[in-house]
């Protein structure tokens, strides 16, 4: 169940860079920062939920 949390996380961390590359043909230094950021937040709150 962990490693398909991490993969998960992992995923979201790739698909927001590659869905901007995707409609928009460039590929910049904040959407890999946008995705590792969200990925990231997957990751520690996740499907759990985990208060602040």
């Amino acid at each position: 169940m962990k490693s398909l949390h991490r993969l998960i996380s992992l995923l979201i961390a790739v698909a927001v860079p590659t869905a901007i590359y995707w409609t928009s043909g460039e590929i910049r230094l904040e959407f890999i920062v946008l995705g590792a950021a969200v990925g990231g937040a997957y990751w520690y709150w996740g499907p759990t939920g985990a208060l602040l």
